[in-house]
């Protein structure tokens, strides 16, 4: 074969889903940047702190890796999209992260204290990119947002007095037709308008229908996800219930009120029985779901959770937890590991190196004399 570009696109597809970041062959030479990019599909891997070895370790398919990232110590990660990682110390300064290239953007100032999630919409080098995080205080009602755009250094941060108490969950927010969706502890949906600054929250969201079964509505719940699926409309949470055997997808609906017609639609969640040919992969620091790649995968749900070293996935198929290399079939979670702190990485397809202008927050200041 003269040419690695000519390879047929199937081969390209199994060969990429085996490589990672700094090992991609595509920046070999340019025939072989061809080929990778006439195909970018790539494998989300599990990556999490390993303490064990330092290093932080990567899960894809049934093999796992480590890579030692310097940068990164004493952060752990808040929020992962795009490729990149928003990671936060210790001392709450905040900072972006891409795992394929070791690339860094510096916030230039520090979130407050007790920010329960801390996340970021479009990939930090865009101008578009903004950080927002989430508190509910447990000693009143009400919800605190603060926002940092893209060249600002300051907080933008506004407290909403809420009518009952709204404790947010570990859910990650969704940006959705240009609002924010977050979740509480108990299944109840909030919608943040970045245009007016309008909040609005959708209480009794999972109350109980005819369609649902009724031990939904007796326990609580353990795990909560929210996430959007590529190429559908809605969004789609996930409630894993207290007694662990309980895991439900539920699909969000917006209706109109009957009476007020002004006021905002009503958010209620609609059990679903089946994902079809969809794959799922949940975390804390990121959560979506697409097509699977091959039907074996479909209807699956890949939980941050792990038996022994291997990742375990959720069959709606059958209602059990199985792991990946089939040493684990169980109908509850019961001795898995729950990894709280990792996150699904999908690397980035490769691009020419970053200027050093997109990869600074802000733009340096220039005075009257141009300097």
């Amino acid at each position: 074969m003269g040419n690695w570009a000519d390879l047929p696109p199937e081969l390209i597809n199994l060969i990429l889903s085996k490589v990672f970041a700094k090992d991609r062959f595509s920046l070999v030479c340019r025939s072989w940047n061809a080929a990778a990019t006439t195909n970018c599909y790539s494998v989300p891997c599990l990556m999490y702190y390993y303490r064990r070895t330092r290093t932080w370790k990567f899960h894809r398919h049934n093999s796992s890796f480590f890579i030692s990232f310097p940068q990164l110590k004493d952060a752990e990660i808040h929020c992962s999209k795009y490729g990149w990682l928003l990671m936060a110390r210790y001392d709450n300064t905040l900072f972006f992260f891409n795992p394929s290239n070791n690339q860094t953007v510096k916030l230039p100032c520090r979130i407050g204290f007790a920010y329960t999630k801390v996340f970021f919409f479009h990939p930090p080098t865009s101008p578009d990119c903004t950080v927002v995080g989430i508190k509910t205080p447990i000693w009143k009602q009400a919800v605190v947002i603060c926002m940092l755009k893209r060249g600002e250094s300051q907080w933008e941060s506004i407290e909403y007095p809420t009518k009952t108490q709204f404790l947010l969950s570990h859910a990650p927010p969704v940006l959705h037709r240009g609002q924010i969706y977050f979740l509480d502890v108990i299944g109840n949906v909030a919608r943040f308008n970045v245009i007016n600054r309008r909040l609005v929250i959708s209480e009794k969201c999972l109350r109980q229908q005819q369609r649902q079964p009724r031990e939904l509505h007796d326990n609580k719940i353990k795990e909560h996800y929210l996430f959007k699926v590529k190429g559908e409309e809605a969004l789609f949470g996930v409630f894993v219930f207290h007694d662990e055997r309980n895991v439900k997808v539920f699909m969000l609906s917006e209706k109109p009120r009957e009476v007020k017609v002004l006021m905002p639609k009503k958010m209620k969640w609609e059990l679903v029985e089946d994902i079809g040919d969809k794959v799922l992969y949940l975390s804390h620091a990121s959560s979506f779901g697409c097509t699977a790649r091959t039907k074996i995968m479909a209807n699956r749900i890949y939980f941050p959770k792990l038996h022994g070293d291997s990742v375990v996935f959720y069959s709606l198929s059958d209602g059990k937890y199985h792991s990946l290399n089939g040493d684990y079939s169980d109908n509850n979670a019961y001795g898995l590991k729950r990894l709280d702190f990792a996150a699904w990485v999908t690397p980035a397809p490769i691009t020419t190196s970053k200027l050093a202008a997109e990869l600074r927050w802000r733009r340096p200041q220039v005075d009257q004399h141009g300097n």
